[in-house]
């Protein structure tokens, strides 16, 4: 399932122009479907998470919501 920068901000709870920043800093992987459509991996979005630092309870609420997404 491939999310879009809008999701991955509420995964992450921050803003979307910090997704940018991870996505221009090498961070977090993303793939470019068009010159204006970019989409992020749930699992590159999960390892994104599980290697920088997270408090747990940021961790638990991460998860809870990439739960959501797969759902939906």
């Amino acid at each position: 399932m491939l999310l879009t920068t809008e999701a991955v901000a509420k995964i992450l709870r921050v803003s979307e122009r910090t997704v940018q920043n991870y996505r221009t800093e090498g961070k977090l992987r993303f793939y470019k479907i068009s010159p204006r459509v970019i989409r992020y991996r749930v699992g590159d979005v999960v390892e994104f998470l599980r290697d920088n630092s997270c408090c747990f309870y940021q961790r638990e609420k991460a998860i809870e919501l990439i739960r959501k997404y797969l759902v939906v």
